[in-house]
């Protein structure tokens, strides 16, 4: 029996409600908000419509509950993956601005994928916009030290191939944050909803919106020397850290998740080279690098170029001393403004 609109969309609502019932909020009832006139609402679920193409289940009752997930997913990454709900930071743009991270045959490409899956597989993949129950911030540490972001396609935002069971973190990871962002949503700690509210974040602005303020681990006027001790930071907290003297242009700084024992995971790291009491950083990824290497390039004093010996550059302390205003504040995951 053929939907009216109004009722596909409802029906779709309603399953995604029910199938995901502690996500916080709702995704069905969040998504009525998103979306609050009914005009709009018949106009999205006509692409809801599966009536009886050959790369989905036929409409009986035995695919019942599959044809109920489908349009679910389909209506997730609609909204989701949309302007109606996406956000980013394009070049130039100090605030986020709507995106959207859909191709025009999103569609067609989504039930080239679903549409012959089972209600089990699909529910795997609308899981993607909820969060998974009683996971902790050390969850986050742990799936950071499996790897850094592919580099491959697809990107995250808008990805119609992904699930929870299998999901990685693939795409660009030319800044810190973003790498801090895959992790985060790989841990289950946040959904694609919370993830798309800024797909590609920068500056003070944006980032803050994301993350909140923080708590401040070092305070900017006390200066960084060798033998300072960088309080404890607890395990997949995100850490920022700066230097306050390079004003707004510097603020982003350096982002990363705490291993809990005084290492972190990140990347697009501060290089340091192996030697006595040192270890490594690379800079594309590190998940055994020290806090402590980190913050160095932000703490201490303030540094110049000169030529070496053999003509090469060599970083030496400004002279008359010049205190940086090195500061690093972090965030406990499961306080993230918005979380969901």
């Amino acid at each position: 029996m053929n939907k009216n609109k109004l009722t596909r969309w409802n029906d779709t609502i309603r399953y995604l409600n029910d199938s995901f019932p502690t996500a916080a909020p709702r995704i069905g009832d969040h998504i009525n908000t998103i979306v609050s006139d009914n005009p709009t609402r018949e106009s999205i679920s006509e692409q809801l419509a599966l009536g009886s193409a050959n790369r989905v289940h036929k409409n009986t009752d035995a695919n019942k509950n599959a044809r109920h997930a489908l349009r679910g997913l389909l209506l997730c990454q609609r909204i989701y993956f949309s302007e109606k709900w996406a956000n980013s930071n394009f070049v130039g743009e100090p605030v986020a601005v709507p995106l959207s991270a859909l191709d025009a045959n999103w569609r067609t490409l989504s039930l080239n994928t679903w549409g012959m899956r089972s209600e089990a597989s699909i529910l795997d993949a609308i899981a993607m916009f909820a969060t998974v129950p009683n996971v902790s911030a050390s969850d986050v540490s742990v799936v950071a030290k499996l790897g850094p972001p592919t580099g491959l396609r697809p990107a995250i935002a808008g990805n119609l191939e992904a699930c929870r069971s299998t999901f990685e973190v693939t795409g660009a990871a030319e800044t810190c944050y973003r790498g801090v962002l895959g992790w985060l949503l790989k841990s289950g700690l946040v959904s694609f909803r919370w993830f798309m509210q800024n797909a590609a974040p920068t500056g003070e602005a944006s980032l803050k919106a994301l993350f909140g303020d923080g708590e401040v681990v070092w305070t900017s006027d006390q200066i960084f020397v060798d033998g300072s001790v960088l309080p404890d930071v607890e395990a997949g907290y995100i850490v920022h850290m700066w230097n306050e003297n390079t004003g707004p242009a510097g603020w982003n700084g350096h982002w990363v998740i705490s291993n809990g024992d005084g290492t972190f995971c990140g990347v697009n790291n501060g290089e340091v080279k192996a030697g006595l009491g040192r270890v490594q950083v690379l800079k594309n990824y590190s998940n055994n690098g020290t806090l402590r290497s980190q913050f160095e390039g932000y703490g201490g004093y303030e540094m110049k170029e000169v030529k070496g010996s053999g003509g090469f550059l060599t970083l030496v302390e400004k002279t008359p001393r010049e205190a940086t205003k090195g500061k690093m504040v972090k965030f406990n995951p499961l306080n993230l403004p918005g979380r969901m």
